[in-house]
C-alpha cells in the first residue's frame, strides 16, 4: 500500500474496530485537525507510538533555475517533518535487518 487515502484508512479502522465508516472517517478527521492545531500553536506534535511532527525552518539559498540557467534565490520557509518513535522504526525495518552493509571500493567491477 504505497499510498492510502483518508476514506481508506477509515475503511479499515472502522472493520478493525467494529465502528461505522462514518465514526471512523470522524475520528481520523479530528486527528488529522487535532494534529494541524498543535503544529500551528507549538510547532510540534508528539504521538506516543506513533512519533513526532515538527516544523523545521529552512534558509533562503541559492540555486540555479533549469529552464533559463540564470541564479535564483529560493526565499526560506518551514516545513514539515515527521521523525517515528523508534518502536515504529523498528517495525519499519524489520524487514532489512537481514541485510548487511558492503562497502564498495572504486575500481571494483561487480
Amino acid at each position: 500500500m504505497s499510498k492510502i487515502y483518508i476514506d481508506q484508512l477509515a475503511t479499515e479502522l472502522a472493520e478493525k474496530r467494529n465502528i461505522s465508516q462514518k465514526q471512523a472517517k470522524q475520528l481520523l478527521k479530528a486527528f488529522v485537525e487535532t494534529v494541524q492545531k498543535g503544529i500551528a500553536d507549538d510547532g510540534m506534535v508528539k504521538v506516543k507510538g506513533l512519533g513526532t511532527f515538527k516544523l523545521i525552518d529552512i534558509d533562503a539559498r541559492e540555486s540555479i533555475s533549469v529552464n533559463t540557467g540564470e541564479r535564483v534565490v529560493i526565499e526560506g520557509h518551514q516545513k514539515l517533518s515527521f521523525v517515528p518513535e523508534p518502536a515504529m522504526k523498528e517495525l519499519v525495518n524489520r524487514p532489512f535487518s537481514a541485510f548487511e552493509t558492503v562497502m564498495l571500493n572504486d575500481g571494483v567491477e561487480l
